[in-house]
């Protein structure tokens, strides 16, 4: 009996020095092959030594040729090719141990733009959120290239989660953290005056999609929502400048929740 064809892994482009230094510096072995142009390779002797005693593939290659094996020209100079991360899933056992260390935690539904996520992710790893959970909908934009490159290093500091239905998932987390959504207009507080209240659970934060905001169904599922109040002259902010404001307002120095990182 012949046996069941291997699948065959999904290969991910890591894209630009940041990114890929980051990666190497965190987990060197997933690189499975590495191309540099000229420029870059004079700063690559350190990675290209580790793979040429793994015997993995590290190669000096022409702008040209690097641009078609990154499949963008905004390549940075350097190209690491990894697996495909898998999306993790959530268990009681991981909202527990969430909450038992105040792990800072961010929620995305339906954020769209792989360039937002990736901005998202770089802000997120800034101030220690380890855990994004993103919505199973056909709308979010996942972990990928782009999202990657944007993210600049960031992708090494946080873990990705994927759960089924946030509203549902939401009434889990509410057990052991009060949940924020963001919302626009009306008479929410602003994250100032929530904070001033005092929270009663360590703080989840819920950023929506970039047109439409959080879901209704979602929206109802929070503790609170919250508004950032602004100027007037536009209804609201880029949804990875508003993860920057609330990053800093409930996870940054004087924010609500101070989790230790494990990364210093």
């Amino acid at each position: 009996m012949k046996s069941a064809p291997k699948t065959r892994t999904r290969e991910l482009n890591v894209c630009g020095w940041q990114a890929v230094s980051a990666l190497f510096a965190r987990h060197p072995d997933e690189i499975r092959r590495l191309f540099f142009d000229p420029a870059t390779g004079k700063r690559t002797g350190e990675m290209c030594r580790r793979l040429a005693a793994q015997k993995k593939v590290y190669r000096q290659v022409p702008g040209a040729e690097l641009e078609k094996i990154a499949g963008t020209v905004h390549h940075g100079g350097i190209v690491a090719v990894i697996a495909e991360r898998e999306l993790r899933r959530v268990t009681r056992e991981t909202i527990e141990g969430w909450a038992r260390d105040r792990v800072p935690l961010l929620l995305l539904d339906r954020v769209s733009n792989a360039n937002n996520l990736g901005a998202i992710v770089r802000t997120a790893a800034f101030f220690g959120v380890r855990a994004i959970v993103l919505s199973d909908h056909p709308a979010q934009a996942l972990p990928g290239e782009a999202a990657w490159r944007v993210a600049e290093g960031g992708m090494e500091f946080v873990e990705f989660f994927r759960v089924a239905a946030l509203p549902e998932f939401c009434a889990d987390l509410k057990r052991h953290f009060f949940v924020i959504g963001t919302a626009v207009g009306g008479n929410q507080l602003s994250p100032a005056e929530v904070k001033a209240r005092g929270l009663p659970r360590p703080p989840a934060l819920i950023l929506g999609n970039e047109e439409k905001g959080i879901a209704p169904g979602l929206a109802a599922a929070c503790d609170r929502l919250v508004r950032i109040p602004g100027a007037g002259a536009l209804e609201s902010l880029n949804v990875s400048a508003a993860a920057a404001v609330l990053c800093w307002e409930f996870f940054g120095p004087g924010g609500t929740l101070q989790a230790a990182s494990p990364y210093h």
